[in-house]
């Protein structure tokens, strides 16, 4: 007994010590998995329109110009609008950094904080530092970019092919599980993002009509980054909400019952949408403990920054997904699950095992046995 527990305790320690690794690993190299792991959820987000390309016959060749017409598309809009917020930003903060420096001042006074204590506060200089860091940060995602779409292009070249190279790989029960978990993969994956995309879009646009009503500066550029932030589960909501929140404090003060309008009504609609409507349409497809969510959020957040922390959901699906398929794992499946509808149905015990049915003890374990089988080879 004492030797079974000790073996245990060095697997779990061994495992332990594999997944710090892997961690690490990933860490150190985030410039290539980074890029790779981008462009498999932007083959997700293009799904759509591969498969429009698909259905109407068109060639590779062709099907791949569209995607890549589309996607350069967006990313050109993408480029002006942020280039034109840029400026409309800089004018916004020349106008108001006096008022910044006073509200400081008086916040400072109000928590008693000698003012001497402190050197005199230069706004501009503050975000001429973070204007230098960003435009490294730009060069080096630029870098990332290109790889991203050198891995995009090979794996819309890949797709019509893979589930082919799957069958001639593998034995015929392990290319149809291997199948199986690759479309509850893409299935489950692409019902989240295009479920999330189209909320964040509610919430963004819903947010743009307040902000708009209520004369907040900069109300567009707000709205588009509440429709960002809102694919980081928990923490972006709420950054969505203080931001533009700030905004309006720092514009209508020393009134406080606009702020206090923008506040309630952008929170109430990020309430209302993040966790009452999206909820709903995503259903139990994920099926993860907000506990598993909020690990998932740091621990990936730690890794590969706020990149991570966008495809922390994403990445604890799959996980959970894979360990369904697989026996041995299926304990961590069912940890991983957000409730009581995950938790697969009970087993009856062996002394009540033949009371609902009048059958053999074996006919019965037979199809007992087969509808386990059958409900995880579904998920």
């Amino acid at each position: 007994m004492k030797a079974g527990i000790s073996i245990k305790i060095l697997v779990t320690l061994v495992a332990v010590l594999c997944a710090l690794s892997i961690g690490l690993v990933l860490n150190l190299v985030s410039g290539v998995f980074i890029p790779l792991v981008i462009a498999w959820f932007m083959l997700q987000i293009f799904r759509p329109v591969i498969d429009l390309g698909r259905k109407i016959k068109l060639p590779q060749s062709v099907n791949l110009i569209l995607v890549f017409t589309v996607f350069f598309g967006l990313c050109y809009l993408g480029i002006v609008f942020c280039t034109t917020q840029i400026v409309e930003f800089n004018r916004i903060l020349q106008q108001y950094s006096p008022k910044l420096n006073e509200m400081t001042v008086d916040i400072m006074k109000a928590l008693q904080i000698p003012l001497e204590s402190l050197p005199r506060i230069n706004w501009m200089d503050i975000l001429g530092r973070n204007l230098r860091s960003i435009t490294e940060n730009i060069f080096s995602i630029s870098s990332q970019f290109i790889l991203t779409l050198i891995f995009f292009m090979f794996m819309l070249l890949e797709a019509p092919f893979l589930n082919k190279k799957i069958d001639r790989a593998f034995s015929d029960s392990t290319a149809i599980r291997i199948k199986n978990i690759m479309s509850s993969v893409n299935n489950d994956i692409s019902h989240y993002l295009g479920t999330l995309t189209l909320m964040s879009l509610m919430t963004a646009f819903l947010c743009w009509v307040v902000l708009k009503i209520m004369g907040v500066e900069l109300a567009t550029g707000w709205s588009i980054l509440i429709f960002l932030l809102n694919f980081i589960p928990a923490v972006g909501s709420i950054i969505a909400t203080v931001l533009p929140f700030t905004m309006a404090v720092l514009q209508f003060s020393p009134e406080y019952i606009q702020p206090i309008m923008v506040l309630l009504l952008v929170g109430t609609i990020q309430f209302t949408i993040g966790n009452i409507l999206t909820p709903k349409l995503l259903g139990d497809k994920l099926g993860l403990s907000p506990v598993v969510i909020m690990l998932s959020l740091l621990l990936w957040g730690m890794i590969w920054g706020i990149t991570g922390a966008i495809l922390s959901v994403p990445i604890a699906s799959i996980i959970k997904i894979v360990c369904e398929n697989f026996e041995a794992l299926s304990p961590i499946a069912v940890m991983m699950g957000g409730g009581e509808k995950q938790l697969p149905p009970a087993v009856p015990e062996t002394g009540t095992q033949n009371e609902p049915e009048p059958k053999s003890e074996s006919g019965a374990g037979i199809k007992t046995g087969g509808e386990i089988n059958t409900n995880s080879q579904s998920k």
